[in-house]
């Protein structure tokens, strides 16, 4: 005959251990649970943190663009100008000018990264910062003028370039970091007017 003791302490050492089996299932289900929430999180910060930088990328790019049509703007206004009126480095006697099958003035590294004063304009900053905005680029965008004459007549080159907020370049005049953007407009002037414009953006400038 069992003793009612004894079969007492079985049944108690018997819920002891599953109750501690238990006890451990659960907290290897708690842990995994732990690790897959940590891993999903891990997951959503870094695709947070990856859109955030292609939006800010993106941003910067957008404003070195309106740098550069507002530079495309500011020479192009210049070139409608009588002669006289214009800033000494676009007058007609200080233009660039090309002509048959050499090589144009704007796609030479010189004419950006050194060369004379005269080769480049730079835009004054109150053409392209507003009163009202905080933004400012650390470098003023810049354009060029080079006549081109063809068999047909002269054409007017107009190249600008547009820098983020966040552009530098190295030793040699390359991007380091940030945005260029490179716009050009062909420009065909009659008299007082533009008989013809033509806009294209540069893919494949001389620096980048």
């Amino acid at each position: 005959m069992n003793h009612p003791v004894i079969g007492l302490k079985r049944s108690f050492a018997s819920w002891s251990w599953r109750s501690a089996l238990q006890s451990g299932a659960s907290l290897i289900i708690v842990l995994i649970m732990l690790g897959v929430i940590a891993l999903t999180s891990a997951a959503t910060l870094r695709s947070a943190s990856s859109n955030e930088r292609i939006s800010n990328n993106f941003r910067m790019h957008a404003l070195a663009q309106q740098y550069a049509e507002a530079a495309l703007h500011y020479c192009e206004m210049q070139m409608m100008l009588a002669d006289a009126s214009r800033i000494n480095a676009l007058k007609e006697s200080n233009l660039f000018v090309t002509s048959g099958s050499a090589t144009p003035a704007w796609r030479q590294r010189s004419t950006w990264s050194g060369g004379s004063s005269l080769a480049r304009t730079t835009v004054p900053e109150a053409f392209v910062v507003s009163s009202e905005s905080a933004f400012k680029p650390g470098q003023l965008p810049d354009c060029m003028v080079e006549k081109q004459t063809l068999a047909s007549g002269a054409v007017y080159v107009i190249t600008a370039r547009g820098f983020s907020l966040d552009y530098a370049a190295d030793a040699r005049g390359f991007t380091a970091t940030g945005s260029v953007v490179w716009l050009q407009i062909l420009l065909s002037i009659q008299g007082s007017e533009a008989a013809d414009r033509t806009w294209r953006r540069i893919l494949n400038p001389p620096i980048y």
